[in-house]
């Protein structure tokens, strides 16, 4: 890959950055909603580098600029069968995710999602925003992905994201952005979730102006049962996940996991989860925790997307409960044989009793015993999520400047860290 640019600024905040690494509303002026550009005929082996000339027309593939609800609407059942083909899967990633997402964070921004075609199917969708950044003297243009926050938040509560663009047409489809790009007016492009060694068209390369930091996703395969599970961690997490439940009842406080998932059900937790979330965010512990939900359109979205994901089958929220107290609280989410462990809380007067750990237990143990296979620990690393024997994956954020003479000036703008970051 070609040469990266040197920045004098630190990366977008993520939760953690790991060194251990196993595996792998509106339209915008001038955007006519239809218009099509055409791009690569076909879907190639993934090289490196690739060479790609702007004059370079094929009616093969055709790129449609969606940029109204009426279209984005309309894309639901084509977006989750990309979706479906994805190497991670997610509810993330998904039309339900997306179209919550845009109407709590869609304010002040203008819709501009790709579709690619070929044969008059679907094969990619690039979602996409346009922000307009306006100071003195000077305009910036920047395409930003669905899920992108900004204002320091970075990507907010959408842990996995990326271009819906599956494996065995992603280098086509990269050569067909790349040459919708040379063609359209923009300062700035955020590509998301870029695995560490995925390769991109050569003039997208040339046009790297920051890479961030990789951030861990840690995830296992699990047996078909808990008992296998246990049997095959270290001696240290093997005793834990013993001792604690044991604890509780030796110490006369013996407890019940309850798992919400229907839609009602979920709408009647999420109090709960927000509450126990920010008691342990503002408790004084050895390790740190932020308060996630601690913006009113945060808690606005997971209260319109939770119970439509409950629809589907794709959340459930876990409650430890003492004598019918709630002391602890789970969230996760899923999708065909994967769970995706999400926000949590506890009471921080019941820490010493690991209940964090007693709920994470329950959901492993409740998703098992309904076929979950494999575990995504989602964004960040750290002993956590090392502690169950996990395998991880690295993905970052590519920041493309159209003109690389501008990448110092770009990115040195004194608001770049609260707008771009």
């Amino acid at each position: 890959m070609g040469s990266q640019a040197s920045l004098p600024w630190s990366s977008p905040p993520t939760r953690t950055t790991a060194e251990r690494h196993r595996s792998s509303p509106g339209r915008p002026p001038a955007m006519l909603p239809g218009r099509t550009w055409a791009g690569w005929p076909r879907c190639p082996e993934a090289m490196a580098l690739t060479r790609l000339a702007p004059e370079a027309v094929s009616s093969a593939m055709a790129i449609r600029e969606v940029t109204t609800l009426v279209d984005f609407d309309a894309m639901q059942t084509d977006w989750n069968q990309l979706v479906d083909q994805l190497e991670v899967p997610s509810p993330f990633q998904t039309w339900e995710w997306n179209r919550a997402w845009w109407n709590h964070f869609g304010e002040g921004r203008a819709l501009l999602i790709l579709e690619f075609r070929q044969a008059g199917r679907v094969i990619g969708i690039a979602p996409f925003f346009r922000r307009r950044l306006l100071t003195p003297g000077l305009g910036l243009s920047m395409l930003l992905p669905l899920g992108w926050e900004g204002n320091g938040l970075a990507n907010g509560l959408t842990e996995q994201w990326e271009l819906l663009f599956p494996t065995d047409c992603r280098m086509a489809l990269l050569e067909s952005l790349a040459g919708w790009l040379q063609a359209r007016p923009w300062s700035t492009v955020l590509i998301p979730g870029f695995a560490e060694r995925d390769p991109l068209p050569e003039w997208m390369t040339r046009r790297i102006a920051y890479r961030g930091k990789g951030v861990v996703f840690d995830y296992r395969r699990v047996p078909t049962s808990w008992e296998a599970l246990v049997a095959s961690l270290n001696k240290s997490m093997r005793d834990n996940v013993r001792y604690y439940p044991r604890l509780m009842v030796r110490r006369g406080q013996p407890y019940s996991f309850d798992v919400a998932s229907t839609p009602a059900e979920i709408s009647a937790a999420l109090p709960l989860l927000f509450n126990l979330h920010r008691e342990r965010a503002e408790a004084s512990m050895r390790i740190a925790h932020d308060d996630y939900f601690d913006h009113p359109n945060r808690r606005a979205f997971i209260r319109e997307v939770a119970p439509r994901l409950a629809q589907l089958g794709q959340v459930r929220i876990g409650t430890i409960r003492v004598a019918n107290e709630p002391i602890a609280v789970q969230m996760w989410l899923e999708k065909d044989d994967t769970m995706f462990l999400y926000y949590s809380g506890f009471l921080p007067s019941w820490r010493a009793h690991s209940v964090a750990l007693l709920a994470t237990i329950g959901a492993f143990q409740d998703a098992m015993r309904r076929g979950m296979r494999q575990i995504e620990f989602l964004a960040g690393g750290g002993h956590p999520k090392e502690r169950w024997d996990t395998e991880q994956r690295v993905h970052s954020n590519i920041w493309l400047v159209r003109r690389p003479r501008m990448t110092r000036f770009l990115f040195n703008l004194p608001i770049h860290y609260r707008q771009l970051a």
